[in-house]
């Protein structure tokens, strides 16, 4: 058991790792939107996809502050709240 526990860990602090990278891109995007179908078109589409699900809830919630969209934030702040809750249970399952 100890030995599944610690291998969820490190599962936990990639996806962390990836959801994080997805959201620094789609910020970058933001900034440097693709103008023609390529690499960096591409990439930002599926940063898109794979952030979207968890960004449109909390932008429903939180308003935009003026041209400002917090939402990729607080998705940080409970992503990175979410993992260390994960990560502190199955290190206690794990025994250390």
């Amino acid at each position: 058991m100890r030995t599944i526990a610690l291998h969820l860990v490190g599962t936990v602090n990639i996806l962390q790792e990836v959801f994080f990278a997805l959201l620094v891109i789609r910020m970058v995007a933001s900034f440097l939107p693709p103008r023609r179908p390529g690499l960096w078109s591409s990439v930002v589409e599926i940063a898109d996809r794979l952030t979207e699900p968890i960004l449109d809830p909390i932008r429903r919630r939180i308003p935009m502050l003026g041209m400002l969209d917090l939402s990729p934030l607080v998705a940080l702040l409970l992503v990175d709240v979410v993992a260390r809750l994960l990560v502190a249970g199955l290190t206690a399952i794990a025994g250390g």
